[in-house]
């Protein structure tokens, strides 16, 4: 079953981002703009971890753990700030509604009940919070690229800006609040971290009783 399970979300995923770049490519979108989507590489990593598990799934290793944190902290971070703050600020239309919904409701359910429910788990220690490193340069490339290269982004259904999601807008909500709402997201990252850890070492404290 966690075979099935892990394919299935690698194979959901891959669909989703197959049929949005070629959305993004027909369209002459940028593609650069597409990659850039915080939601978008959560959902790389997720489809990566996913198609790993489903060949091994007790696959290990410090590398693989930060992969499966990053992807799992990413998506669950892409769920909830989706459902909370951003749903319904960008409409879409036809297929880009339904890789909308791939992307931020059905990938991030189906790679957090698959952690959750599906064994084995992945065995996740303080090592993997390096995954931190992907979400900081992350971070980092698109205040910096908004500055540099002053890219364009629809954030909501009439207004464009120079970074992906809205509350990252400087120039719309100061710089404080969005330094505030990255300080939000950090903590929010760290618990759901904390979380995975501590639910993935409960199976070994578990099997020595």
């Amino acid at each position: 079953m966690t075979r099935l399970w892990h394919a299935a979300i690698s194979l959901v995923a891959a669909v989703a981002l197959v049929t949005q770049l070629v959305l993004v490519i027909d369209k002459d979108a940028s593609v650069t703009n597409f990659f850039s989507y915080f939601t978008i590489q959560s959902n790389i990593l997720v489809m990566i971890a996913a198609a790993l598990i489903a060949v091994r799934p007790d696959r290990g290793g410090t590398a693989f753990r930060i992969l499966r944190m990053a992807g799992l902290v990413g998506i669950t971070i892409t769920g909830i700030i989706f459902s909370t703050v951003l749903a319904g600020t960008v409409e879409f239309e036809g297929i880009a509604w339904w890789t909308d919904k791939a992307f931020h409701y059905l990938v991030p359910a189906m790679a957090v009940t698959g952690f959750i429910f599906m064994k084995p788990r992945t065995r996740l220690d303080r090592s993997s919070v390096w995954f931190l490193a992907w979400a900081l340069a992350w971070l980092a490339y698109t205040l910096i690229r908004a500055e540099v290269s002053e890219p364009r982004f629809a954030v909501t259904n009439d207004r464009f800006a120079t970074v992906p999601y809205d509350f990252l807008d400087s120039d719309q909500h100061g710089t404080t609040a969005v330094a505030v709402a990255c300080a939000g997201v950090l903590v929010l990252a760290l618990a759901i971290s904390a979380f995975y850890i501590w639910l993935s070492q409960r199976d070994a404290e578990t099997a020595t009783v």
